[in-house]
């Protein structure tokens, strides 16, 4: 048996054996203790102030408890993106909402982790995204790598940072070519029934 076939049969045992193939992901997750910022949108405005929060992870249970839900959430150990498909299909399966978009931020408001280098994007994108940071990243390359925007995504593209949102024009060349920053979160709103699509990018 020649050294490749020792080293093929090497790691497929390695992939086999539960616990065996290392973790790479550095992608953030929720702490007990920790604090996570939930925003619901497309909801009725009168239940946007209980809602929309600063929600801490209980230190016994990981669990977070949110307004109108009939038992708490488990959020420890989950990513960003995890914790928003359990809180909307907890407020769908128990009839709150019929169309919550769910965003959630790890850590408390203006709070930046040094180790936390992820930018998110949610929204009417191809794929919801913790994307790893990299120097120079650019708004458009940042949503096409989630996907891009979808038929049902707005042209008016926001983006929080440091708890203040800025919208930006997907179609124009100035705005796509913005530098993002760690901890941005890009968000692409559902598309209005008026807005049109231009057939280039303008400057």
């Amino acid at each position: 048996m020649n050294n490749k076939m020792i080293q093929f049969l090497l790691l497929c045992a390695l992939l086999l054996v539960p616990g065996m193939a290392q973790d790479n992901t550095t992608e953030p997750r929720a702490i007990k203790g920790g604090r996570i910022q939930v925003i619901v949108k497309n909801i009725p405005a009168e239940d946007t102030a209980n809602v929309n929060g600063e929600y801490s992870v209980n230190r016994g249970d990981g669990t977070i408890s949110l307004p109108y839900l009939s038992k708490r959430i488990h959020v420890e150990g989950l990513t960003a993106r995890d914790i928003e498909s359990v809180v909307r299909s907890n407020y769908l399966s128990q009839q709150i909402y019929a169309d919550p978009i769910v965003q959630i931020i790890l850590g408390a408001k203006n709070e930046v982790p040094v180790e936390t280098r992820f930018i998110q994007v949610s929204g009417y994108v191809g794929k919801k995204s913790n994307l790893p940071y990299r120097e120079g990243i650019t708004l458009i390359e940042a949503l096409l790598d989630a996907g891009d925007i979808t038929d049902y995504g707005s042209r008016k593209i926001q983006i929080t940072r440091g708890g203040v949102t800025r919208t930006y024009d997907y179609f124009s060349a100035k705005d796509r070519g913005i530098k993002l920053l760690p901890k941005d979160v890009i968000y692409v709103p559902r598309r209005p029934a008026f807005e049109g699509r231009p057939g280039s990018v303008g400057p």
